[in-house]
């Protein structure tokens, strides 16, 4: 009697230090998201993006793999703004985990309290593929970014409170880096500001709203709407390497059609950091915005004959 007694205490014992070490586990849409969960929970969670970082995350298809991580997940992350409105409410819907639903202590919408930019007026099927709630890439700007880590702070909070002392430390950390980050770049940038730029996609206007690049024109006629010979021609026709000082687009586009802008228009192509882990040196939340940055200023400064 007394040596089973021993056993179950001693089985007790490991499930209580078990659950002490076990770690929340995470579930994010986007790369972007699972790097700002590691800034902020650090050794404390296992996350996983559901895209992987060379995949537009507009544009995947709800599989029951997602459905099972989601699951078995004690936090659900997405970006917001219609970013993955396709695929995610079906995924959500089809958990059986109702803490991760819009609602539950496991639902965190990285987007709250972001001010988004590009918000139209109106909604037509005329203006291509736009977002009603505004431009979803708002974890390019690392200063934006800091509220969507408090969101995620405050779901981690919520899940797991006895690490709540460590998440604000950590969430204290981040914006103190992305500040100074951010300062030293704008500061780098500040001889070319106003300077313009073609881009493909919508995808880093936030990112050159911070740098104060000017977005000219794009290479899209509309969002999600492949470009014509026509439009490609008048682009070229249009702008010079005076006006326009580079060209950007993301890795999932016909890098074709990005290059021949490029090069009728006597600028470099820049081929940028759409999430992290898309290129080599982004490999987490602030490296993406000092690659990105780092690589459009080299390209401005050759086009603007400087050194």
């Amino acid at each position: 009697m007394r040596k089973h007694t021993l056993k179950m205490a001693a089985l007790l014992l490991c499930l209580v230090v078990s659950a002490a070490f076990a770690k929340v586990r995470v579930t994010t849409t986007t790369t972007d998201l699972a790097s700002l969960v590691s800034t902020v929970g650090g050794d404390l969670v296992d996350v996983t993006s559901l895209s992987r970082p060379i995949q537009d995350a507009h544009y995947l298809d709800a599989t029951p793999g997602m459905i099972m991580r989601i699951s078995r997940s004690d936090l659900f992350v997405e970006n917001g703004f219609e970013l993955e409105v396709g695929w995610v409410p079906e995924v959500l819907r089809e958990t059986r985990n109702r803490k991760v639903r819009p609602g539950g202590e496991g639902y965190v919408n990285a987007s709250v309290s972001i001010q988004a930019i590009q918000i139209p007026e109106s909604i037509s099927r005329d203006q291509g593929d736009v977002h009603p709630s505004g431009n979803p890439h708002y974890t390019l700007d690392p200063v934006l970014s800091q509220q969507a880590a408090r969101n995620i702070a405050a779901g981690l909070i919520r899940v797991d409170g006895s690490n709540r002392e460590t998440y604000q430390k950590n969430l204290e950390r981040y914006i103190e880096q992305s500040n100074e980050i951010a300062q030293k770049w704008v500061q780098k940038f500040e001889p070319y500001r106003g300077a313009g730029i073609i881009i493909y996609h919508k995808h880093f206007d936030y990112l050159l709203k911070k740098l104060g690049v000017e977005v000219i024109d794009a290479i899209e006629p509309l969002p999600g709407l492949a470009p014509s010979a026509g439009h490609v021609a008048r682009l070229i026709s249009n702008y010079d390497s005076e006006s326009v000082k580079a060209v950007i687009m993301e890795p999932w586009h016909d890098q074709r059609v990005g290059r021949q802008v490029a090069q009728g228009i006597g600028v470099d192509l820049v081929v940028g950091c759409p999430t992290v882990g898309s290129c080599d040196g982004a490999d987490c939340i602030v490296s993406l915005f000092e690659t990105n940055a780092g690589i459009i200023l080299e390209a401005i400064k050759k086009a603007s004959g400087g050194n």
